[in-house]
């Protein structure tokens, strides 16, 4: 095969047996999520290397990042979470006759024993979707099972693409969406109506054979003549954008007209699937995301400077980090609101954000993340009052209000870190009404307005 190709196709075998009696209710009606509840899955990402422990994707502790965001956009509409879990990279073991070992993959056979390898030798996570991330393949991605499982593996390159949200899918119940047996009626009153049973079993999934360069033109438009011959009837397939661009078709065939995009029946089935209890191992809840991935919170200055000491959230949320008080130098527990907090954003971040260093907790602030979902958060989503006085300010400024009101008639005084934390700074101040700013190291701020008299 030739190495280093970007593949779009799935190696994932479709499933052979039919759905379970009880299991799906096959239905689009979005009050299905009404009164559901928030589901967060761990993930866990593992980058494979060459046997000499070389690869090619300098940057995939970075790209596992913007996976996991990519994730969360394109779940979150179905009340599905994603935490991230960490990245951790192996060295694929020698494969006789292969120098490549597991890290590039010429059959979907090839990465099932890669994905038995590496749950022997201790590169796999019990307790979350495990998601390796080999090198190149001929095929784009796949799972250890037709669908439902806590494995999948995607070629390097898919952590930014399709591929990722494609392969959870499948490990969430989603089938691809092309099949040859599909008739294309949805009246489910017509002789011919099998949506729930053939294809992806997805009623708002229209049936298709699948789209290349002959029936899709270079504007992702459906342009195909094939029919449907239940009964010999040949009823033309009734194509829409949002078939040609659903992130669950099988392969793209280089057309480059795949998007995230999943249905409403697509997010009904996942649901379902998860509710028979097959990842309850693999779940946490909704506190996880008040927590941060990596980095530590500073305590104390027996922790040396503070700048040091910068948790990190993972991306793919619309933060606000809304200023706040309480007694409590580390931040409070998720299930204590009893802190003060308003409306002053001290940081938003966008779930489009890519800079992921700056996606952190201010102190003096409290977390919002907008759990954009058709389900029910759990009380108010500000949590985690971060209000740490233990060190001290890095810089500031007193501002005099020289007619005694609030007004732009004033005086600036900047301070430097020995000014602003002198400890008789407002006992040298002459009568008068001021503003005295304090900046911290790890970027929080501190605004006081002080009248004083003789």
């Amino acid at each position: 095969m030739s190495a280093q190709q970007n593949n779009d196709g799935c190696g994932t075998p479709e499933p052979t047996q039919p759905d379970s009696d009880g299991v799906y209710s096959y239905s689009t009606n979005p009050a299905e999520f009404d009164n559901c509840e928030l589901i967060v899955f761990n993930v866990r990402f593992w980058g494979v290397n060459y046997p000499n422990g070389v690869n090619d994707f300098l940057n995939r502790a970075n790209d596992v990042l913007q996976g996991i965001a990519n994730l969360n956009i394109l779940y979150n509409q179905f009340g599905i979470y994603f935490k991230y879990r960490g990245f951790e990279e192996f060295d694929s073991p020698v494969v006789e006759g292969d120098p490549t070992g597991y890290y590039v993959l010429e059959t979907i056979s090839q990465y099932f024993d890669m994905v038995d390898w590496a749950i022997d030798n201790g590169y796999n996570d019990e307790n979350a979707l495990n998601v390796y991330a080999y090198g190149w393949s001929s095929f784009g991605g796949g799972i250890a099972d037709a669908i439902i499982s806590t494995n999948c593996g995607v070629g390097s390159a898919g952590l930014l693409t399709h591929l990722l949200p494609h392969e959870i899918g499948h490990n969430l119940g989603l089938i691809h969406t092309n099949s040859t047996s599909e008739h294309t009626t949805r009246d489910s009153g017509d002789i011919c109506f099998n949506a729930i049973t053939a294809g992806d079993r997805v009623v708002d999934t229209n049936a298709h054979r699948g789209f290349d360069a002959n029936n899709t033109n270079t504007n992702c438009e459906y342009v195909g003549q094939e029919t449907d011959n239940c009964f010999e009837m040949n009823t033309p397939y009734d194509i829409f954008p949002e078939d040609i661009i659903n992130t669950m078709k099988s392969s793209d065939n280089g057309l480059g007209c795949i998007e995230k995009y999943l249905t409403m029946g697509q997010g009904i089935r996942m649901r379902n699937t998860i509710d028979q209890g097959h990842f309850n191992a693999v779940l946490t809840d909704v506190s996880s995301l008040y927590e941060p991935y990596a980095g530590e919170y500073f305590y104390s200055s027996t922790q040396g400077n503070p700048v040091n000491f910068k948790p990190l959230f993972q991306p793919g949320f619309d933060y606000k980090f809304f200023e706040c008080s309480c007694d409590c130098p580390l931040p409070s527990d998720y299930n204590n609101t009893s802190f003060y907090y308003n409306n002053n954003a001290v940081l938003t971040i966008s779930k489009y954000e890519t800079d992921f260093s700056i996606i952190t907790h201010p102190n003096h602030t409290a977390i919002f993340i907008d759990l954009i979902s058709p389900c029910i958060a759990n009380g108010q989503l500000t949590r985690r009052c971060y209000d740490n006085y233990n060190h001290k300010p890095g810089w500031g400024s007193v501002t005099k209000f020289n007619d005694g009101v609030l007004n732009g008639n004033v005086t600036v005084t900047p301070k430097d870190s020995l000014g602003i934390n002198n400890p008789t700074l407002i006992d040298e101040l002459n009568p008068g009404l001021y503003k005295i700013e304090k900046t911290y190291l790890d970027g929080a701020t501190d605004q006081d307005i002080i009248f004083k008299e003789n």
